[in-house]
């Protein structure tokens, strides 16, 4: 009898245990991952849908999206938005920003001059001259640092650096094609003449929106797509592999 139990072989334990817990891990982290990119794609979509909307629909007939419209006023000969850094932009940037424009309709009778130019040559225009620099826009309030002075030395029409201007009675558009620098937009009377006053719309015309709207669409869609596959993957069942003992 204490030969056969000697004899009689031990039964081997199941191994399937592990095996079962690491792959409830892996399907886990699978299925968290998916859940994370879907969500990710649904931002990206529904973003993408929004700037694509903005697109098509917050454009005017001449495709330039438009600001309200501004009351400007100074006591002096000029009233100027400084500092527009643009950069050393490379060719398909610019392309891309287009073009802006800036309308003014005076106020005061008084025909109106409006010109865009390198910072250097406005400044250089305008040293000694009493003017309004246009600091914050909030709302229907605008704020402006005053340079005390006295008249230019001729008028804004006759100086040559202007990159885009015009003037006139009445409303006046001056329609600029974006370009790296740093720029200054100048609202002046075309006669020089103190006490400027004008209501003013800044316009831009550009695809950019439109091609960063179509950029999240794919994004999303492609996100989307593998964050439901993962998710898809993690949920279906496997099949159940038992480990079987050594030898039988």
């Amino acid at each position: 009898m204490a030969g056969n139990e000697d004899s009689a072989s031990p039964e081997t334990p199941r191994e399937d245990t592990p095996t079962r817990s690491t792959s409830n891990g892996s399907r886990t982290g699978l299925r968290i991952g998916g859940w994370i990119l879907a969500g990710l794609g649904a931002l990206a979509l529904i973003g993408g849908v929004a700037l694509v909307v903005v697109h098509l629909t917050q454009r005017g007939k001449n495709g330039y999206y438009t600001s309200s419209t501004k009351r400007v006023a100074a006591s002096g000969y000029a009233i100027t938005t400084e500092g527009l850094d643009i950069g050393d932009l490379p060719s398909f940037t610019t392309d891309a920003v287009g073009h802006v424009t800036v309308s003014a309709r005076g106020s005061n009778g008084q025909p109106l001059f409006v010109g865009i130019a390198p910072q250097s040559a406005v400044n250089a225009y305008l040293a000694g001259v009493g003017r309004s620099e246009v600091t914050d826009v909030n709302g229907d309030t605008v704020s402006y640092r005053i340079h005390p002075g006295g008249p230019p030395a001729g008028p804004p029409a006759r100086q040559n650096f202007w990159r885009a201007a015009s003037s006139g009675t009445g409303k006046i558009t001056t329609t600029w094609k974006v370009t790296g620098g740093t720029w200054a937009v100048v609202l002046m009377n075309a006669t020089a003449t103190s006490n400027v006053n004008a209501a003013v719309s800044v316009g831009v015309k550009t695809n950019l929106v439109l091609w960063i709207g179509l950029g999240l669409v794919v994004v999303g869609l492609i996100f989307g797509g593998a964050g439901t596959a993962m998710i898809f993957s993690a949920s279906r069942p496997r099949p159940n592999v038992t480990s079987r003992p050594v030898g039988t």
